[in-house]
C-alpha cells in the first residue's frame, strides 16, 4: 500500500514518465490541456454631450428681437439646438438629428445658418388649430391651464412638418479667434401681419460629437425633457437631464474633454495586481507605458507584456475617435482576469486602463461569468510628464508631441480633477477618476467599456 501511495505521489510530482510493466517501455504522459475561453472587448469613445447652455430667458415677442449665447467648441464637434414655436402645441425651431458641424478643417462655421434649422412636429401633443385660430385652442402653450396637458398626439414621431423656417426666425453664428468662443444668434422674424404671432420661446443648446443629441427625428421623443421644451417652452427639464450628478457630485452625462484614444493594448493577467503598472508607485521603464501614455503607441507594451510568465497580450493598430471603438479579441484561461489601456490623446501622459485587479472573467468553479464589472475603469497620469491644459498643450500628440519636462510627481496616479478649457465647464472633481459614461458615481465620461464571450 504505501509503494502504491509512493508511486502516486511520485507520478504527480514528476507527471512526466512512465514505464508499461511488461517492456519497460517509457512513454510520454502530457499535461491536461488548459481550457481557454475567448473574449471579446470594446472600450467605445463615448465622449458626446461636451456643453449645454440656456438660449434666453423670456420669449421673442417682437419682430427683430433677438438671443445671444456664446459657446466654445473644439474640431470635431457639432451644435444642436431648439427653441418652441410658442403659439403652438408641440412644434419647435431646431437643427436636424446630426447638428451643424462647426468646424471644416481648420475653419470655424460662421455666418448665416438658417439653412441648417427646421419647423419641427415634437409628436409627444395633438396638434389643434393654432395657425388658423388661436384663439380658439386650449392646449398651446400660452392658453392651456396647466404644462403638459393636452392629448397626446396619434403620431407620435418628431418630424419637419415642411415649413419655411425664415417666417418665423433666422439664426447666425460667428466666431472669435481670440477667445476662442462661437457666438449663436436667434433673431425672431416679421409676421405682425399674420395670424398667429409665432412667439420663440427660451430654449436648448449643446454642442456634442454623436447624432440625436436633443431627439431623433423620424423616433418619439427621448426621456430627457425635452418635451418640456416643445410643449411648454421650458427648457429647464432638459438642461437638468445634461447637467445631472452622480453620487460623487461629478457629471452623470457630460464628457469632460474632447480626444481621440491611442491604439491600446489588452491583457490577461494572473491575480489582483495588474503587472503594467501600480498606482501610486513610478512606471517600470521597460514597461512601454511611457511610450503608450505619451505618444498613444502600444508596441513595447505589448511586448513587454507577453514576455512575462502566465500573461498574454493582445494590441490594435487604429486609434478611436468620439462613437468609434477599440476592439480586442483575447483568450483566458480559468482565474485569469482582463485590463486594458489606451492614451487619451488630448494629454500629455494620461491613459485609460481598469483598476489594478482588473476585470474577472470566471467564477471561483472555473466556469465562465455571465455578467462582467466593467465600470471599474479610470482615467491615469503615468507621471513622466508635465502636464499642460486637455487639448493645448504643445507636447500632446495632437498638436506637435514637443519634448516638455518631467513630471515632478513621478507616481503613477488617478486624475481626481481637471480643468476643461475645451469647452469653458472648468474644474471638473472625480473622486476616483471615473471614466465609465453613466456610472452611478458620476465622472468624465469618457468611455463606455463592455466585455463578451466569444466562444
Amino acid at each position: 500500500m504505501k509503494k502504491t501511495i509512493l508511486s502516486a505521489v511520485l507520478a504527480a510530482t514528476l507527471g512526466l514518465t512512465s514505464c508499461t510493466p511488461d517492456s519497460g517501455e517509457v512513454i510520454e504522459e502530457m499535461a491536461p490541456e488548459v481550457q481557454k475561453t475567448t473574449f471579446r472587448i470594446t472600450v467605445k469613445n463615448a465622449m458626446n454631450y461636451l456643453a449645454v447652455k440656456k438660449i434666453g430667458d423670456a420669449p421673442l415677442t417682437q419682430t427683430g428681437q433677438s438671443y445671444e449665447v456664446n459657446f466654445k467648441a473644439t474640431k470635431g464637434t457639432y451644435l444642436s439646438f431648439a427653441n418652441m414655436f410658442a403659439q403652438s402645441n408641440d412644434w419647435f425651431f431646431g437643427t436636424d438629428s446630426e447638428g451643424i458641424k462647426l468646424w471644416d478643417g481648420d475653419t470655424p462655421k460662421t455666418g448665416d445658418i438658417s439653412s441648417y434649422i427646421g419647423v419641427y412636429d415634437a409628436g409627444s401633443e395633438q396638434d389643434e388649430a393654432f395657425l388658423t385660430n388661436f384663439p380658439g385652442t386650449i392646449y398651446t402653450a400660452p392658453r392651456q391651464a396647466a404644462p403638459n396637458s393636452g392629448p397626446a398626439d396619434s403620431n407620435n414621431l418628431v418630424r419637419n412638418t415642411g415649413r419655411n423656417i425664415l417666417n418665423y426666425m433666422s439664426a447666425y453664428l460667428s466666431y472669435d479667434a481670440a477667445t476662442k468662443y462661437f457666438k449663436l444668434k436667434i433673431v425672431k422674424a416679421n409676421r405682425e401681419a399674420l395670424h398667429n404671432p409665432g412667439f420663440v420661446t427660451p430654449g436648448i443648446l449643446v454642442v456634442h460629437t454623436q447624432d440625436n443629441a436633443l431627439y431623433e427625428v423620424g423616433a418619439p421623443l427621448k426621456a430627457n425633457g425635452f418635451e418640456g421644451l416643445a410643449e411648454d417652452g421650458s427648457p429647464a427639464a432638459i438642461y437638468e437631464w445634461f447637467t445631472e450628478t452622480g453620487t460623487t457630485g461629478a457629471p452623470l452625462r457630460l464628457s469632460s474633454s474632447w480626444s481621440v484614444l491611442s491604439p491600446g493594448v489588452a491583457y490577461v493577467h494572473e491575480g489582483e495586481q495588474s503587472p503594467f503598472f501600480t498606482n501610486g508607485s513610478p512606471i517600470t521603464t521597460v514597461s512601454g507605458l511611457e511610450e503608450l501614455a505619451e505618444d498613444g503607441d502600444p508596441s513595447i507594451a505589448f511586448e513587454y507584456l507577453n514576455a512575462m510568465e502566465n500573461v498574454t497580450a493582445v494590441r490594435n493598430e487604429t486609434p478611436a475617435s468620439p462613437g468609434e471603438s477599440l476592439v480586442f479579441e483575447i483568450e483566458a484561461a480559468p482565474g485569469q482576469r482582463l485590463n486594458f489601456a489606451t492614451m487619451l490623446i488630448s494629454s500629455n501622459d494620461w491613459f485609460i486602463s481598469n483598476n489594478q485587479a482588473g476585470i474577472t472573467l470566471f467564477n471561483e468553479d472555473g466556469s465562465v461569468k455571465t455578467d462582467f464589472d466593467v465600470n471599474k475603469n479610470y482615467l491615469y497620469d503615468s507621471g513622466t510628464e508635465l502636464d499642460q491644459e486637455v487639448g493645448f498643450g504643445n507636447g500632446q500628440p495632437m498638436r506637435g508631441n514637443a519634448s516638455v519636462a518631467d513630471d515632478a510627481d513621478t507616481k503613477v496616479r488617478r486624475v481626481r480633477e481637471l480643468n476643461d478649457v475645451q469647452f469653458g465647464k472648468g474644474l471638473i472633481s472625480s473622486p476616483a477618476g471615473v471614466t465609465q459614461n453613466l456610472d452611478p458615481r458620476g465622472g468624465y465620461n469618457l468611455v463606455e467599456l463592455s466585455v463578451e464571450v466569444v466562444r
